[in-house]
């Protein structure tokens, strides 16, 4: 009966856990299921305000909703990906894994919450920055013609697999780096959003062992995460039926939107961190 304990283990604000929370799962869901990850970053800040500002204890309460998310999203897009586009992520993907599983054991058994703080800030910034670069080279090529298909080299696929790994695994902010690789590709809309969805369901899976390891993922955020399938199922739903209802064209406007948000969004919270 410990899952179903209230308030929720490790949580002193239960209202603040619940809105922000179950705001971020939505946000998350419909990422999943209908506009690719670059709106599901802006969730990750969002579950550290639920937690009461524990980065701990938010990317552990994730990462099982996030499986969680995946298999519905999978269901929902069977074998509609492009296995040959995420396939040429998973090598530089397992790289940027271990990486970032370094990182995080070196910072939890050091207890250096500072320069853990300093790291995440200049990530959050290189990515923001990089995603808002992606965006205004994408737009302003478009103004003189349409951009061709961009056909990674097994290179390319490396290089965005290890920085999507790696991110992901040190704060899930994977997002615009899979966006700038998979949405340039030119695919049909559902197409790009099963090639996201197979991408993370198995980054997820390698991710899920270590942070057990780590203690991050423990029978107190297993117990906090229980409270937060509703608004993941819901964000799910929705994100199906925008899919189904938003044409290609206004999908890439949408998708480069948000991922102009999320990179904004981004460097904004780093000259934060940084300044303070």
């Amino acid at each position: 009966m410990d899952f179903l304990t209230w308030p929720p283990a490790g949580i002193t604000n239960v209202v603040q856990f619940l809105v922000f929370g179950t705001c971020a799962m939505m946000l998350i869901g419909i990422a999943r299921a209908g506009f690719g990850g670059s709106i599901g970053l802006l969730a990750v800040p969002l579950m550290v305000c639920a937690t009461g500002n524990d980065p701990a204890l938010a990317t552990g309460l994730m990462l099982p909703l996030l499986i969680a998310c995946d298999y519905a999203a999978m269901c929902y897009y069977w074998r509609r990906w492009n296995l040959r586009a995420v396939a040429m992520l998973l090598p530089g993907t397992a790289l940027g894994i271990v990486g970032g599983i370094a990182v995080l054991w070196f910072v939890r058994r050091a207890g250096a919450e500072s320069q853990k703080q300093l790291a995440d800030a200049a990530m959050m910034l290189a990515i923001g920055v990089i995603s808002l670069g992606f965006v205004a080279i994408r737009v302003f090529g478009s103004l003189r013609t349409r951009p061709s298909a961009f056909r990674p080299a097994p290179w390319q696929g490396a290089c965005f697999g290890t920085a999507a790994g790696f991110t992901s695994t040190l704060a899930h902010a994977a997002g615009p780096i899979t966006t700038m690789y998979l949405l340039p590709q030119q695919m049909p809309k559902r197409q790009y959003v099963a090639s996201s969805v197979v991408y993370y369901w198995l980054v997820n899976q390698l991710k899920l062992a270590p942070y057990i390891c780590l203690g991050m993922i423990n029978q107190s955020s297993l117990a906090a995460a229980v409270w937060l399938v509703p608004g993941m199922i819901a964000g799910v739903l929705l994100g199906a039926m925008l899919n189904r209802r938003v044409q290609q064209r206004q999908f890439t406007g949408i998708v480069y939107g948000l991922l102009t948000l999320a990179g904004a969004q981004l460097c904004y919270q780093a000259a934060r961190m940084l300044w303070m």
